[in-house]
């Protein structure tokens, strides 16, 4: 792929990420788009981890399935997706939608085998373990980001 390709799908995945989160806020009361995606899609060091830090939490915060946000990328670059790409992000953006697993724990297991989930998750871990966000934190934030800490070591490990 060039890299004009890759640079095109990461502007188009940010711009549907926007418009399917519009409205959303993440835990701090911050714009979902710009306090929590935005991060997570920065961290990507390919066009692949940053589409997919883009668009990880689309068919688990929204209506829409991973077809449906994949067909809604697809609509928006000059150069569509090989076959290869459209898989790539598919299996990454459905291991990334933790309905599709019965318990955190297989989610988290399923995820390791994947390097592109597994590199977004990353991403998402340490954004979501940043406490200084808040203004507040609570007991039930230190619980959370514990069992963030022992994801995001599982999931590191090599």
């Amino acid at each position: 792929m060039s890299v004009n390709k890759g640079k095109e799908l990461v502007r188009c995945a940010a711009a549907l990420a926007r418009q399917l989160h519009k409205g959303q806020v993440d835990k701090a009361g911050v714009d979902y788009f710009s306090g929590h995606l935005t991060i997570v899609a920065k961290m990507g060091q390919t066009w692949q981890e940053q589409v997919v830090g883009y668009l990880h939490d689309a068919s688990e915060d929204t209506p829409n399935t991973v077809d449906e946000v994949l067909n809604l990328l697809e609509e928006k670059p000059r150069t569509p997706l090989s076959a290869a790409e459209r898989e790539e992000l598919t299996v990454a953006l459905r291991l990334l939608n933790h309905h599709f697993a019965p318990d955190r724990e297989t989610y988290i297991h399923r995820i390791k085998d994947n390097p592109l989930a597994t590199a977004v998750k990353l991403h998402d871990l340490t954004h979501n373990m940043d406490l200084s966000r808040l203004s507040n934190p609570t007991e039930k934030d230190y619980e959370r980001v514990a069992r963030y800490k022992k994801e995001y070591d599982y999931l590191n490990k090599i």
